[in-house]
């Protein structure tokens, strides 16, 4: 059984789609829907949480009681799933759609003698347009400044490499990582690599992950052949002041924790950020509304991390 595994926050709607996607979409396939909400403020709409309710031999909802981020929320499904012994896990953001072979294709790859742990899909958008869901290579400081700031204009070759958009995207191939947007991971695998570090807020996670895959010997594969549509924007759209303020954080967390980076380069990472949140202060409300809880929280975090 595979367990799928569903993370919501405040987006009820596009959760309810998501949901509903899948159970029409893989009725050859056998699983189980586990959806976690992250301590949405608002309530579950009546039609969703009766569609549960109707649905509870191949749903749980799990339900947190603090928001502790992307990989907190998706913990909870994940060690659910594991403890109900599910043979390998999915995991998915609630803006993504699924065709009938979407996940049949990811799973069928996952092979623990050739410690193929984790395997990620083709992401399009609405339009059919391929979007960035892979990288070649482990995210050292250096490629933080040269692919995460402003200098990727200026090393763009390096960022197409980075990517991976040197390559064609209709060929399978094995990676550094996949985007943590959707993909599937062997039980074998999770059981070494997860729960997932919820150091981060969101964000970064991917970039951990395959650091902890490449520690414990697992490769990570890219099958073109399952195609997912990432519906962009479903919670992030509404919350972009904050989603700039977990860029920050978890960039901070990572280079701190897992480069071991400089207080120099961490102090000109957030200067940075704190930097380019000014700039789209000054043209967006929004984010000028923000401003005083961005930088309260972006330095408390910076200082804790230097100290």
């Amino acid at each position: 059984m595979t367990g799928i595994i569903v993370l919501n926050y405040q987006t009820w709607d596009i959760s309810f789609r998501c949901v509903q996607n899948i159970i029409k979409t893989q009725q050859d396939l056998i699983y189980h829907i586990y959806l976690v909400d992250n301590a949405s403020p608002n309530p579950i709409p009546i039609k969703f949480l009766d569609f549960l309710n109707k649905n509870e031999d191949i749903i749980t909802f799990l339900k947190s009681y603090k928001n502790s981020g992307y990989a907190a929320g998706n913990n909870i499904g994940i060690l659910q799933a594991l403890k109900d012994g599910c043979d390998n896990l999915l995991i998915t953001n609630n803006d993504i759609l699924f065709d009938k072979d979407s996940i049949y294709e990811l799973l069928k790859v996952l092979d623990d003698k050739k410690k193929i742990g984790i395997a990620g899909p083709k992401v399009v958008n609405n339009k059919g347009e391929v979007q960035i869901s892979r990288c070649s290579m482990k995210t050292e400081i250096k490629e933080v400044f040269q692919i995460f700031t402003v200098a990727k204009k200026i090393f763009r070759k390096k960022w197409d490499e980075y990517y991976c958009l040197n390559q064609n995207a209709d060929e399978p191939s094995f990676v550094y990582y996949v985007s943590g947007c959707c993909f599937a991971i062997s039980r074998t695998c999770a059981l070494e690599v997860t729960p997932l570090d919820e150091g981060t807020v969101l964000y970064d996670e991917e970039l951990i992950l395959g650091i902890r895959m490449e520690s414990r010997g697992y490769k990570t594969y890219y099958n073109p052949k399952s195609i997912v549509v990432h519906q962009h924007g479903g919670t992030t759209k509404q919350m972009q002041p904050f989603m700039h303020q977990c860029i920050c954080q978890s960039e901070l967390y990572y280079c701190s924790k897992y480069l071991k980076a400089k207080k120099w380069q961490l102090r000109l990472l957030y200067y940075y950020r704190r930097g380019l949140y000014w700039i789209r202060s000054r043209r967006n409300y929004n984010f000028r509304r923000y401003w005083t809880k961005f930088e309260r929280e972006t330095y408390e975090f910076y200082k804790s991390i230097i100290m």
